[in-house]
């Protein structure tokens, strides 16, 4: 009877060696060391994508974060950190700058002087403000349509006439 107990103790602990064996050797690449191979392929790709890209890594799920200047960056990063073996997958949050708008505003009122001049309009003054032109001064009657006419061919947004008629 000791034997028999014996023998199930043994098979028994045999059984939770195996178990446990099993177990570790399913575990995947500790976390640390794939967010510096994702670190690593980054900064061989684009020192400058490298810096802006802060790497988290979770049960081998990497998870990207923030500010990129354009979508080709954010993609380079995900696929940058896709390449990397034993990733099982990656969690792209990286946001992408917004554009920098350069104002319309000079090149909409330098066109529309070029067609007060081209009209031979004088005395009127004309400002622009995000895309809006305004426009001021005194006409007479007769150059009422040529003013709007020089305003409107600048394709602005708007326009405000401010202009008292003589």
């Amino acid at each position: 009877m000791q034997d028999k107990k014996s023998s199930q103790l043994i098979k028994a602990a045999l059984f939770f060696c195996v178990v446990a064996l099993l177990g570790a050797c399913q575990k995947g690449p500790d976390d640390a060391a794939l967010t510096t191979s994702v670190k690593a392929q980054m900064a061989a790709q684009s020192q400058a994508l490298a810096s802006m890209v802060n790497v988290e890594t979770k049960e081998g799920v990497v998870t990207l974060t923030g500010t990129v200047d354009n979508d080709a960056a954010k993609r380079q990063a995900e696929q940058a950190a896709k390449g990397v073996a034993n990733v099982k997958s990656v969690v792209n949050n990286l946001s992408v700058k917004p554009p920098i708008v350069v104002s319309e505003d000079p090149k909409i009122k330098s066109a529309v002087e070029a067609g007060l001049a081209k009209y031979d309009v004088k005395g009127v003054t004309a400002n622009v403000a995000d895309g809006q032109v305004t426009l001021t001064g005194e006409i007479p009657r007769a150059k009422l349509q040529d003013v709007m006419k020089a305003a409107n061919e600048a394709n602005p947004k708007k326009v405000v006439n401010q202009l008292t008629i003589k």
